[in-house]
């Protein structure tokens, strides 16, 4: 067993701790890619340009970014990708995770992914994975799911929404227990989670006793 300990050091105004590029390089060597970091960019159009200017200089087969895609004052990610390639879309109805990119950048294709940790989570899953088993010339695996039956009401906004929780057999089937609070920024409610409930589109509350689809992130349940 390999072990280590890192100090984690105090932030400064105007900093958060970088959670997405690690999990991000954990699953995209789990689906056994070559993982190329390009570090962290400033809110600013000529870092931003200059990070992905190497990516193209590593010859890469895919860009991943995360955070800038959405509205923000300082959110530039998106007009440097047009100003050196094309968006093809921007924005899914889908929750959390709405602020997504696809296009290319100068030749190469590009997936920028929401800012907020759950939503960078839950769009790997969705739109990368199987970009990465597509590029990689790999099986297409489709999400291993369950029918479960929910154990308390679900509030929704009408998006599909992919909700953490707790899938549990309950006799010759599911249960789901969702995990806690559903913000994209709560790390902990996905550490808890065993599963991804999808809620479909177009619904804004369901009762307890409902069956919904659930995606398995641990196949092991």
């Amino acid at each position: 067993m390999t072990s280590f300990a890192r100090r984690v050091e105090p932030l400064a105004p105007g900093q958060i701790y970088d959670t997405n590029s690690i999990f991000l390089a954990a699953l995209v060597e789990r689906a056994a890619c070559e993982v190329v970091r390009l570090g962290i960019a400033k809110d600013d159009p000529h870092t931003i340009q200059s990070a992905l200017d190497r990516a193209c200089s590593e010859k890469v087969d895919l860009i991943v970014t995360t955070a800038g895609v959405s509205v923000g004052a300082h959110d530039y990610v998106r007009a440097v990708i047009e100003s050196n390639g094309l968006i093809k879309f921007w924005r899914v109805n889908m929750r959390p995770g709405k602020p997504i990119a696809f296009g290319r950048y100068h030749d190469i294709p590009l997936i920028g992914l929401a800012g907020n940790p759950v939503s960078a989570f839950v769009g790997f899953l969705v739109f990368i994975q199987p970009v990465l088993q597509k590029l990689s010339g790999t099986a297409t695996t489709f999400p291993h799911t369950v029918q479960a039956v929910t154990v308390h009401p679900i509030e929704s906004d009408g998006r599909q929404s992919y909700l953490r929780a707790i899938i549990n057999r309950k006799g010759d089937g599911f249960e789901a227990v969702l995990t806690g609070h559903q913000g994209s920024g709560n790390l902990y409610s996905l550490v808890q989670a065993n599963a991804l409930l999808i809620v479909p589109p177009g619904v804004k509350s369901l009762p307890a006793g409902v069956t919904l689809t659930a995606w398995l992130l641990d196949d092991d349940r």
